[in-house]
């Protein structure tokens, strides 16, 4: 718990700073690219932590086998896996790709309607 803890508080602390060195950036167009790159590092760190936190806290009366498990994925299986997914649509290429599939999709399931 206290390495965990710890580890939560130094990330938390270290956002704070980030967050104070982004605001006194001079540049509109500057402020938007980092806090658009520090909220996906954010999404991901939100889901690992918020799961920790809710495995560890959440009352033992509420217990539910079913409830450990979502949480257990979202902490094992998703959190990783939406790792370089979060990280790779901040690439232009990747978000036009992207786009061309799920438009092609909209036509398709359109045009069998």
């Amino acid at each position: 718990g206290v390495l965990g803890s710890s580890a939560f508080v130094i990330t938390l602390v270290s956002y704070i700073y980030i967050v104070f060195a982004i605001l006194r950036m001079s540049s509109t167009k500057g402020r938007h690219k980092a806090f658009s790159t520090c909220a996906s590092h954010l999404t991901v760190v939100g889901l690992f932590y918020g799961t920790t936190i809710f495995t560890y806290v959440h009352p033992s009366s509420h217990h539910s086998l079913n409830q450990d498990r979502v949480v257990s994925m979202l902490y094992g299986i998703i959190t990783p896996m939406l790792n370089p997914m979060i990280y790779s649509l901040r690439n232009k290429e990747v978000k036009r790709a992207l786009r061309r599939v799920i438009s092609q999709e909209r036509f398709t399931v359109r045009s069998e309607d």
